[in-house]
């Protein structure tokens, strides 16, 4: 083989070589590139996490110290009334339905504890029962608002029309006779309303026997 010839295919090699060292130097300045750029996003996402933890931690101080100064307000509050505790619900015997709703009780009794058929009349025996709520009243709600409602079916007045109008009469009767005697047992009358409602207010349909007799109630509501 010829000098020159040899030369030849030597620089050939030298040039391969030339370009394959300098893409490799190509391909990790790229890399050392990227590897930078990657660094300062992680460094700017940990900036941005210790600046949003910082402003949470704020955050809970402040609700903090927030609800620390409304229950103070609530506490100073002129005139309010301190929480109550839960209250039992009593019991008055066989056919008196009692609930407690939160601090609201309701007594219901049936028509047939209390009056005669079209009377609104007490009976002798409905007035135990009747003492039994009172000394409750007294005892364990000495200070809350008492309503009395009368409540009737939708049977028309017909027997007893030369002693009542109307539904509407004789639920307001029955109420106003429950109401008279709390008073006479010495519930301040200050604090009792009377209701009458007529059959407008049924709890059961008064399309059966049933259903009329447990729309013909009178109920006691108890709130503070």
């Amino acid at each position: 083989m010829q000098w020159s010839e040899r030369l030849g295919r030597l620089g050939v090699v030298l040039a391969i070589g030339v370009a394959i060292a300098t893409a490799a130097g190509c391909g990790q300045q790229q890399l050392e590139e990227r590897n930078v750029a990657l660094t300062r996003q992680l460094q700017d996402a940990q900036g941005l996490n210790a600046d949003l933890q910082q402003q949470n931690d704020t955050l809970k101080a402040q609700n903090q110290a927030l609800e620390s100064d409304l229950a103070k307000a609530k506490a100073a509050k002129p005139g309010a009334a301190p929480s109550r505790p839960a209250r039992a619900k009593p019991e008055f015997g066989e056919g008196v339905e009692t609930a407690m709703i939160g601090q609201e009780l309701t007594v219901t009794l049936p028509e047939t504890i209390l009056f005669e058929s079209g009377k609104a009349n007490l009976k002798a025996a409905s007035m135990r029962v009747l003492e039994k709520i009172v000394a409750v009243l007294k005892k364990d709600y000495p200070s809350d608002k008492i309503r009395v409602e009368g409540h009737t079916d939708n049977v028309p007045i017909n027997k007893s029309r030369k002693d009542w109008q109307d539904n509407w009469d004789l639920s307001c009767n029955r109420s106003m006779a429950v109401t008279r005697f709390l008073v006479q047992k010495g519930v301040d009358p200050k604090r009792l309303s009377a209701a009458g409602y007529s059959f407008y207010k049924p709890v059961a349909s008064n399309d059966t026997a049933a259903g009329r007799a447990k729309n013909r109630r009178v109920v006691i509501v108890v709130h503070p």
